[in-house]
């Protein structure tokens, strides 16, 4: 039985699309996947002393050990839906003071009460902050061999830099010989050694998608392969990736694939295609779904064609041939068919008569109102905001 030691937060964690409710936190999401496959963890995370009786009993597994560290509040996220910006609360979090961890192997998370000083021989290290990540070394952690996972938005941030070469050169001189994964939604994952890109590993296609806690898993998967079963940054980050997908479907964290994953599709590393919105623009909750598909897709890194910002309201003779234009330009749709708008029909038609792939967002459809989008081979529908998103974005790298 190999051993590990998670420092990371313990956090409630709640959804209103899908439906969850749930303690857990990265430090929490990253220890049971370990611990699921076999491996000793022992698990450091900040929490009031009055929640950790909860917290040893609703994440408990035979090999999982908990130290606590007290802290004055517990600290709970809030998504809409989960490929939303969360808000959390209490908003002004009290700063505990820092603990210490010396082991051989350390997965280490960013927190938001508190930090963890870090003397390891192997240690990975996700700042987990997408405004002001802390550097590895600027609390005086220090490892023999350090690799850094890092979404591409937090990149720059991280080391101040304008551009992703640049920063990936001041890690090479702030951590010399560090391994840099930079995680870049529907592109994947780039892997840097020596400042070096290394290779691109692909994300893995899902039938349904929960984002809440993935970079927990992909930070957990890439620690135990890369540290633990010693294999190669680039095989680590495929284990991971795929590992990821497998979570997205289950909502079970784990660090191991199974035989059915090795055939997961591996989605395309060519150039994003355009998506178009076609969706209902009449009401203030029509407007406000179609402006939360286009923060998602721009976050993804997509670009998109929205009727409503990119033609607006006006004169049939003009808005049509504008719309149709964006349509002749899309490399998928995203399709929002609650109500079934006369609108957001002609162009799901009009892209099924021109081959372009189709995805449909139907939370309350009638029975009788999906027969032709079942019927038709380039469509798929979902009653899931965010799997619609990714899916859409998939499909319009193919």
């Amino acid at each position: 039985m190999s051993n590990i030691v998670v420092a990371g937060g313990l956090y409630g964690e709640k959804c209103n699309y899908p439906n969850v409710d749930e303690l857990f936190g990265s430090g929490g999401r990253a220890s049971i996947a370990i611990a699921r496959a076999g491996h000793a963890v022992e698990w450091h995370y900040y929490c009031p002393n009055e929640l950790f009786g909860e917290a040893k009993l609703t994440l408990a597994w035979p090999n999982l050990v908990h130290v606590h560290h007290e802290s004055k509040e517990q600290v709970n996220f809030h998504y809409w839906h989960s490929v939303c910006r969360p808000i959390y609360y209490p908003r002004m979090i009290h700063q505990a003071q820092p603990f210490q961890i010396s082991a051989e192997k350390v997965l280490r998370f960013g927190m938001m009460e508190g930090n963890a000083i870090v003397q390891a021989q192997f240690c990975v290290f996700d700042p987990q902050s997408h405004y002001d990540p802390e550097a590895f070394h600027q609390n005086g952690s220090v490892a023999e061999r350090l690799a850094i996972t890092l979404n591409d938005s937090e990149i720059c941030r991280y080391t101040e830099a304008t551009d992703e070469t640049s920063a990936i050169q001041k890690i090479e001189k702030q951590s010399p010989g560090s391994t840099v994964l930079v995680k870049a939604g529907v592109d994947g994952c780039r892997v840097y050694e020596n400042a070096q890109l290394k290779g691109n590993v692909p994300c893995y296609w899902s039938k349904q998608v929960y984002k809440i806690g993935t970079g927990d898993v992909f930070s957990a998967a890439f620690a135990v392969h890369w540290m633990l079963e010693n294999r190669s940054a680039i095989e680590a980050a495929n284990v991971a990736s795929r590992c990821v997908a497998q979570y997205t479907e289950t909502r079970t964290p784990t660090v191991n694939i199974n035989e059915l994953d090795l055939e997961r599709k591996a989605i395309g590393l060519k150039a994003k295609g355009l998506v178009y919105i076609a969706g209902p623009i009449f009401t203030m909750a029509e407007l406000w779904i179609v402006n939360e598909a286009c923060n998602a897709f721009s976050r993804l890194g997509m670009p998109i064609f929205s009727p409503y910002h990119n033609v607006g309201y006006g004169e049939p003779s003009k808005v049509v041939p504008a719309d149709i234009a964006g349509l002749e330009r899309a490399s998928a749709v995203f399709a929002i068919l609650d109500g079934c708008d006369a609108g957001t029909l002609f162009e799901v038609g009009y892209a099924v008569r021109k081959g372009i792939p189709v995805v449909a967002l139907a939370q309350n459809p009638k029975a009788g109102d999906l027969t032709m989008l079942k019927g038709s081979p380039n469509c798929m529908i979902t009653d899931d905001f965010t799997t619609a998103i990714f899916q859409t974005s998939w499909l319009a790298r193919e």
